[in-house]
């Protein structure tokens, strides 16, 4: 790693070695760190290679954050772009522009380059002529697997959404994710799209190329992946928002009190979201059994869970749970007298005698995470809970850990939703929260039943009623990671899978 003075140096040859503090400030503020709510300790170049020379320059940089809490460390990847003032950079906002160096003619602008589609168009670039470029401590190896066209690079743009990497769109061509934290071994997005390709399953974007950075004497580290644009599609997130938005507008106009009525409305107003839950239960159970092939090797193999998988998993539920409980956060204080009842649940996998098989799963499974295009779902991002050691990541688990996922995700939409149109104070608020439960309820069950009907015979999931005492366990989990990225990343949003946990019974 650089001292502070060499990391000034290594930038100085393009102008911009003033900015090193500006960039520390922009990345510990940026959507996508990871490391909010803990304490740092210090944030220092770590490698620097240069992608373009000029109009714009192009530096790739790589930044190592040291953290107080724990002594542990993260390393993030920065696209950095270098123009001379002034330019429409400026324009980009707090989000992209980062700093302003020198004075009058000689006046640099320094930014995000993967909101400049004339920089980000390099790494399109970079992968057609599969390249290899030379850092100070390593080098990024870019290798297609499918042709990549550089003369229609036009029309770059950069995705303004909230996540923990960053995603460029080149028209309606194909789609570049780049990684925002690098961390070393195999790549789990990689990974699980060359091995889902093999398998011929079909929910999935096409893999076009990669992009690595391999650091001198040390492991490979996925850094970008290239895949086909997935063409009218639509975030199942947003197709399930619009669908309540319909729901609360007619149940505010009805005033439906009982289930019954709530039942009729959810169906009546068009906004029923129970067939598309349906088809996506099949794909998720497609996936799992893409997942379970016997073909697959290595630590893709499937395995049949053991007691020591049920234990570890009980172990770690408690373990995430009372992590939340040791918060100094106000909001978990009536959580600390629902222990007993959430920990039973967890112990509930240590009496499970067939657990079915434990697969490599999609690790980070909700409405976000899935397109609905004129073919059918499709599903994307494959690298798991962001907030989850690596290893724990690309380790075996349940299927059922994806499809509590996508349950709690059914949840989160009828309160997110209504979140959007009131607050909980409003008299109106109970009433539309009820029609909003009955609509994820139906969701919820016509996902469950299309994909236990999709799984029966398989053998993957657990025997007998042990199949729902492993699911809920499991929801419960999700629930508590939701609790604590929310606290880091939303404190709003944190009620929700708040009152999910309170209404936990024996």
């Amino acid at each position: 790693m650089t001292t502070p003075s060499e990391a000034g140096a290594a930038l100085a040859e393009f102008g911009i070695g003033d900015a090193v503090d500006a960039i520390r400030a922009w990345l510990l503020r940026a959507r996508w760190f990871g490391g909010r709510g803990r304490s740092v300790r210090g944030v220092e170049l770590d490698d620097v290679g240069v992608i373009r020379t000029s109009d714009p320059a192009v530096l790739y940089t790589l930044w190592r954050v040291e953290y107080d809490d724990d002594g542990g460390e993260d390393v993030y990847s920065v696209l950095l772009g270098v123009r001379a003032a002034p330019h429409p950079a400026v324009d980009y906002g707090p989000d992209h522009l980062i700093a302003t160096v020198g004075q009058g003619p000689r006046t640099l602008i320094v930014y995000d380059a993967l909101a400049d589609p004339e920089a980000a168009a390099e790494l399109w670039r970079m992968l057609a002529a599969e390249g290899e470029m030379r850092t100070s401590a390593g080098r990024l190896v870019a290798r297609r697997q499918a042709a990549v066209d550089t003369e229609n690079l036009d029309g770059i743009r950069l995705l303004d959404v909230e996540q923990s990497n960053s995603a460029l769109v080149r028209g309606q061509r194909d789609f570049f994710k780049w990684s925002r934290r690098i961390e070393g071994g195999a790549g789990i997005e990689l990974e699980m799209a060359q091995t889902l390709g093999e398998a011929g399953f079909p929910h999935i974007p096409a893999l076009f190329g990669h992009i690595a950075y391999v650091r001198d004497g040390g492991p490979v580290s996925p850094q970008g992946v290239l895949q086909e644009y997935l063409h009218n599609g639509t975030q199942g997130w947003e197709l399930a928002l619009t669908s309540l938005r319909d729901l609360y507008a007619a149940a505010e106009e009805a005033g439906a009190s009982s289930a019954m009525a709530r039942h009729e409305l959810v169906d009546d107003q068009g906004g029923s979201f129970r067939a598309e839950a349906a088809r996506l239960g099949e794909v998720t159970a497609e996936l799992h059994l893409a997942l379970s092939a016997p073909g697959l090797s290595g630590d893709l193999a499937p395995v049949r869970v053991g007691r020591t998988h049920l234990d570890s998993w009980a172990d770690d539920m408690r373990a995430h749970l009372d992590g939340l409980l040791r918060s100094s956060n106000p909001a978990v204080v009536p959580l600390r007298e629902k222990r007993g009842i959430l920990t039973a649940r967890f112990d509930a996998l240590r009496q499970i005698q067939d657990g079915g098989l434990a697969i490599r799963v999609h690790g980070d499974y909700h409405l976000g995470q899935v397109l609905r295009t004129d073919s059918g779902w499709k599903i994307l991002d494959f690298g798991g809970e962001p907030a989850r050691a690596v290893e724990e990541r690309r380790g075996r688990s349940s299927p059922l850990r994806d499809v509590a996922g996508m349950l709690r995700s059914f949840d989160y939409a009828a309160e997110a939703a209504l979140a959007e149109r009131m607050q909980p104070e409003d008299p109106l608020w109970a009433h539309l929260l009820a029609a909003g439960g009955t609509w994820a309820h139906l969701s919820r069950e016509a996902f469950w039943a299309a994909y236990l009907a999709r799984m029966d015979g398989s053998r993957i999931l657990p025997g007998g009623g042990a199949v729902l005492a492993m699911r809920r366990a499991f929801e419960l989990d999700k629930a508590v990671y939701e609790v604590n990225y929310e606290f880091g990343h939303r404190p709003d949003w944190a009620a929700i899978p708040l009152r999910f946990l309170l209404a936990a019974t024996p």
